[in-house]
């Protein structure tokens, strides 16, 4: 379920499917969500963290009263030693605000890496989204008639699984870019696997519901 902060209401749709994926989940007694927790940890452990593309896509995370956490810091500075790699590099920082008092994750990304030496005029920043699937939306808008080729997409390990879905969804080609050199096997990391894990479910049940039902406005919102 999403909450729209500037239409003040639920997300009928998010809600709705949540249930039909729960109750998909428990009829099928877990199977489901074990699939989908194998597919996070393979892309998590199998992705490269280094790429030959030109464009990169940089994943906010939510701030922590206002302040980068590790992860998203570590988005960064692999996006900063990649910049620093290629002149001819240019990057999109993705991520909203919570609320209007609040500075967008990706304008504190963006002073963020001004401040390791990245010049201004090589980032652009897309301030709209409050999720994944906004992310990636917003950011096809962005790049339409400039990419020319694969799109770097750099986050975390963790996090690979969920924007190959519904990058691929959308239609944009690209290439996972891991932030850290290899997955960190600890119990720290098995919490955040299994939620990404249920996004994916949650996902690829809500789209797949949509055909069924031949609602295409449903349809148009994860394709």
């Amino acid at each position: 379920m999403q909450f729209d902060p500037e239409l003040e209401k639920v997300d009928w749709d998010g809600l709705f499917t949540f249930f039909i994926t729960l109750l998909f989940m428990t009829v099928a007694l877990g199977i489901p969500l074990l699939i989908s927790l194998r597919y996070v940890y393979l892309i998590a452990k199998k992705s490269l963290s280094d790429t030959s593309e030109k464009q990169l896509l940089v994943f906010g995370k939510r701030l922590k009263q206002g302040q980068i956490d590790d992860d998203y810091q570590q988005r960064l500075t692999k996006a900063s030693q990649l910049m620093q790699t290629s002149g001819e590099r240019r990057l999109i920082l993705l991520g909203g605000a919570i609320n209007s008092s609040e500075i967008s994750e990706a304008a504190a990304g963006q002073t963020w890496l001004e401040i390791s030496g990245i010049e201004t005029s090589r980032m652009m920043r897309e301030e709209k989204s409050q999720n994944t699937l906004e992310n990636l939306k917003h950011a096809k808008q962005l790049m339409q008639g400039s990419s020319t080729g694969p799109v770097a997409m750099i986050s975390n390990r963790y996090h690979l699984a969920r924007i190959h879905t519904i990058a691929s969804s959308l239609g944009i080609e690209h290439q996972l870019c891991a932030c850290e050199d290899q997955l960190d096997i600890s119990l720290r990391i098995f919490p955040r696997l299994a939620m990404e894990a249920w996004y994916i479910l949650w996902f690829n049940t809500g789209k797949k519901w949509a055909r069924i039902i031949g609602s295409q406005r449903m349809i148009d919102r994860v394709t």
